[in-house]
């Protein structure tokens, strides 16, 4: 997974397996190969290529979570009748919830992940970035439910309105705000600049998700869940060489979409301070993206071998 003797940080593949132990994710060598095939220490250590151990290792702790998350709930069964899937995701909502009780490990292990997580992602930050982060995890477990629900009923949604909804789906917007903890760069609000951040942030998780869906797209037909190929060869009548390339060219626009944002706001007029302030975010954002898409290019957490969905847990919280 890592090699240590080259990464600046020292953060090998030993320190991200035992945290997935000591938190129940990973129980067994099918968990410890399924976690080696995804390589999310080269998605951290790209995200953040100047940041300390203690950074990236956070950063990895999230991306486990959020794939082991996803995983359960489309390949793990979660899909198929209303009550597994509110059971696994109300708990969830729970530790978003102000002033929430610790999650107990026992009726809601992913839960107590998840507030394991974020106790230690929230220390030295602002009220109101807590808040944005729980709206934006929220609003993902909202959007991954409408899926679902839309699954269930054998509905097909329009290209548009599956743009949409995979925008919500992709979770890069909550880990996106992870990483201004993990990388040091709190998003600037700002009214001059919140349309143009917004859509840098849309623009974003749109470039990730579909990337993300050409790179699923085998996985998917064989889950019988629709993604970007999918929905445009469908709605496009052609072959799904056709619809392929097709999305690869609305990637292409939609990355100079990206970088158009990106010279309006660094060169939009601020103030020194929050100009500065201003570019370390959007070069967080570059960073991100240029992360994922090479990370996308190489994992196999796709992979038919390893695609297997996680088992149930049960943490050892410290």
């Amino acid at each position: 997974m890592g090699d240590s003797g080259s990464d600046p940080t020292g953060l090998d593949f030993e320190q991200v397996l035992g945290w997935a132990r000591a938190q129940g994710l990973v129980s067994d060598m099918r968990g410890e190969r399924r976690l080696a095939a995804m390589r999310l220490d080269v998605l951290a250590r790209a995200a953040l290529p100047c940041a300390v151990q203690a950074d990236v290792l956070l950063t990895v702790q999230w991306a486990v979570f959020i794939c082991w998350v996803d995983d359960c709930i489309d390949r793990g069964g979660l899909t198929l009748t209303s009550a597994p899937l509110e059971s696994f995701t109300a708990p969830l909502r729970q530790v978003l919830e102000p002033g929430a009780a610790p999650a107990t490990e026992v009726l809601a292990p992913y839960a107590a992940v998840l507030t394991w997580l974020c106790e230690r992602t929230a220390l030295g930050m602002p009220a109101r970035w807590r808040g944005r982060f729980a709206r934006e995890y929220a609003d993902f477990l909202d959007a991954t439910e409408q899926e679902v629900a839309l699954r269930r009923a054998e509905t097909r949604l329009p290209l548009t309105d599956y743009v949409r909804l995979r925008r919500r789906t992709i979770t890069l917007l909550p880990m996106l705000t992870v990483l201004e903890r993990t990388g040091h760069a709190p998003l600037v609000e700002d009214p001059r600049v919140d349309s143009r951040v917004r859509e840098l942030r849309w623009a974003l998780a749109d470039i990730a998700g579909w990337a993300n869906d050409l790179a699923s797209g085998a996985d998917d037909v064989l889950a019988g869940q629709d993604n970007l190929v999918v929905v445009i060869a469908r709605e496009d009548g052609c072959s799904a060489a056709l619809a392929r390339d097709r999305a690869r060219a609305m990637i292409d626009q939609r990355r100079r979409d990206f970088s158009s944002t990106v010279q309006a706001l660094r060169s939009t007029p601020l103030p020194a301070g929050r100009r500065e302030e201003l570019g370390r975010y959007v070069g967080l954002v570059e960073q991100f993206m240029s992360a994922t898409l090479h990370w996308l290019a190489i994992t196999d957490r796709f992979a038919p071998e390893v695609n297997v969905s996680p088992a149930p847990i049960t943490p050892v919280l410290p």
